[in-house]
């Protein structure tokens, strides 16, 4: 936040971290108008997702590896053609699917999903990663095959909560496609 320019830091400390956060309380303290208010705002949480996306790799080290680590477990197991070892090790019994893939009322486990999946012909290609201690997301682009009857969207990311590097949920998400 230091890096900010002033006014771009206080409307952020302000909204943030104090107890003056409605945009009319922040406008009167700085003697600004609303709309200027929120454009720096935006202004400061952009910038703010510059430095962090600048200094992930040299400032983070351990979240670089996190992700390092775990891009390979998601290409290890697509080189394979298969789950690897290492990567239905880390999945548990107790792994639980949720959302949108899941059976409402069940506790499902993603192996038979995934499976299902692959075996209708759904290939996903992994496009980005983000990872921390407890947090992986795994951004992928789908690939479904030709004359599919109920085809995947083309593009999902798996968000995975960890405990002791292990999946204990796994929520399966649609976004919409980057552009």
């Amino acid at each position: 936040m230091e890096e900010l320019p002033e006014q771009l830091r206080l409307v952020l400390m302000l909204r943030h971290f104090s107890g003056i956060t409605s945009y009319q309380e922040i406008a009167a303290a700085c003697e600004i108008p609303v709309g200027t208010v929120r454009s720096r705002l935006n202004q400061a949480r952009a910038k703010l997702a510059q430095v962090l996306l600048s200094t992930a790799t040299q400032a983070h080290d351990d979240a670089s590896v996190l992700t390092e680590g775990s891009r390979q477990e998601t290409l290890e197991g697509a080189a394979r053609g298969n789950l690897p070892r290492e990567i239905a090790e880390l999945w548990p019994a107790e792994t639980e699917l949720v959302g949108a893939l899941s059976r409402t009322g069940e506790r499902t486990h993603p192996f038979p999903a995934m499976r299902q999946n692959r075996e209708s012909g759904v290939r996903q290609h992994l496009r980005h990663v983000v990872a921390s201690r407890d947090i992986t997301i795994w951004e992928m682009d789908v690939i479904n095959p030709v004359g599919a009857v109920s085809p995947c969207p083309p593009t999902l990311a798996w968000l995975m909560f960890r405990r002791d590097r292990r999946v204990q949920r796994l929520r399966v998400v649609f976004p919409e496609p980057p552009r």
